[in-house]
């Protein structure tokens, strides 16, 4: 055994030894778990975790480590109900270890390990979560959360300095996530997600979540003006758009806003819109081409559908000598429901097309809970943007939370029709309800 290898087995016995502890402290404190989870979603970059495996070459983040023990402690759960959402996730994983026995299993048994170690930790996390803690609570410590992280990012704006960058790790995704971006001489904030655009995604995608949270109005108000903040001086216009599509539908399909919370909140996303749209213009003016060029890439994107498989990776998947994989001549992919068809197939993103259609009639219909809110915002970026770092984790919680906020609001419903049914008699008049059964 090589003095490596030791010192892997031993960073792996303490973090064992480290997972039970934590478990023991978090078995009785779902809240304590559930804020445990995100500071380590907020405020972890994505390239600090452990190794896995005897050699450690399986790599998971720390907040997904913390995901595992999280799971644990929070199991279980009063009711667990299967819902369609469930299905939806394990048919996803079924397609990936169908890919194993194709082309390119290398290709597919890599990014089965990110379904499983981002995606699917990720949703279990919100499904448990929120069927463990009210989601009155969990809206709250989502907004409060995310507050943080928008104003770390103004705060990087205004001072040009990212504390994050500075742990460093040995690893291929600190290379990866591990610098900051530029767009017209203007650093763009990135706070401890990596990527500009993996933070104004992760911010627009709190909003809803801050319109529902159980706080006075002008509280909640205050918490989206510096989540529309962080995006603004992310200058991802994916998040800008996001945000925004979020904080409407929220104002017109929310149930936890009066009609005058509605016009307070329309009014501030107007001044908001006023007050950043000369920086926005600004930078982006001095950056030229570079954002029409980053558009008129996305669209190109779409000559690899010709490429796809009905399940598996696609023909035009190939690794060069560096182990960098390309779909053609490719290299980024800037759109998760492409990403979705190359290296899943044709099936998993026709499936996922089709959740987020019934995602959306969901909120036309006026039944949606705030995290549905947050996902159908977010078509924008599932269309532009691949998932990537923290996101792909964070947008998978909030699916979990929508798959257990709609399961509660049908339960809810249902409940009701049923008493409305019991105390209403057949002719159709109603009825005084018995305080007790005749003797």
């Amino acid at each position: 055994m090589t003095g490596t290898s030791v010192d892997h087995l031993m960073i792996q016995v303490l973090a064992v030894v480290a997972a039970v502890v934590l478990l023991l402290v978090l078995r009785h404190a779902p809240r304590l778990s559930v804020a445990l989870w995100l500071a380590a979603l907020c405020l972890i970059p994505i390239w600090i975790g452990v190794g896995v495996g005897f050699n450690g070459k399986l790599f998971l983040p720390a907040v997904s480590a913390v995901g595992l023990v999280v799971i644990a402690a929070l199991i279980p759960v009063p009711r667990f109900d299967l819902v369609w959402t469930d299905a939806f996730l394990v048919v996803l994983m079924v397609i990936g270890v169908a890919g194993l026995f194709g082309a390119n299993s290398s290709i597919a048994f890599a990014t089965l390990i990110t379904m499983v170690s981002y995606f699917a930790i990720g949703y279990i996390v919100g499904r448990l979560a929120s069927l463990r803690v009210s989601m009155a609570w969990l809206s709250g410590a989502i907004a409060i959360a995310f507050t943080i992280v928008g104003a770390l990012a103004v705060i990087e704006f205004v001072t040009r300095f990212n504390p994050f960058v500075l742990i460093h790790a040995g690893n291929g995704l600190y290379s990866a996530w591990g610098t900051i971006q530029i767009r017209g001489g203007v650093p763009r904030a990135e706070a401890a997600f990596g990527h500009s655009i993996a933070l104004g995604s992760s911010l627009a995608l709190a909003i809803p979540f801050a319109i529902a949270a159980p706080f006075r109005l002008w509280v909640r108000l205050l918490m989206v003006a510096v989540l529309l903040g962080g995006c603004v001086v992310s200058f991802s216009r994916t998040a800008m758009l996001c945000a925004a599509i979020g904080l409407l539908l929220s104002v017109f399909f929310s149930r936890e806003l009066s009609v005058k919370a509605r016009g307070i909140t329309l009014t501030v996303l107007a001044i908001a819109a006023v007050a950043a749209s000369p920086l926005v213009l600004s930078v982006f003016d001095d950056a030229g081409t570079e954002a029409t060029g980053s558009a008129d890439y996305r669209g190109d994107l779409l000559s690899l559908l010709g490429s796809m498989n009905p399940i598996g990776v696609a023909d035009s998947a190939q690794k060069d000598s560096a182990g960098t994989l390309h779909f053609a001549h490719f290299v980024s992919i800037d759109s998760q429901l492409v990403l979705t068809g190359l290296t899943n197939g044709i099936l998993a993103m026709v499936l996922a097309c089709v959740a987020l259609i019934c995602a959306v009639w969901t909120v036309l219909r006026g039944r949606a809970v705030p995290a549905t809110i947050a996902i159908v915002a977010q078509i924008p970026a599932l269309a532009t943007v691949a998932l990537i770092t923290q996101y792909s984790i964070f947008l998978f919680a909030v699916v979990g939370i929508a798959a257990t906020g709609q399961w509660l609001s049908r339960t809810a419903r249902g409940s009701l029709a049923l008493q409305d049914s019991t105390i209403t008699a057949p002719t159709g008049q109603s009825r005084p309800i018995p305080l007790k059964e005749p003797s």
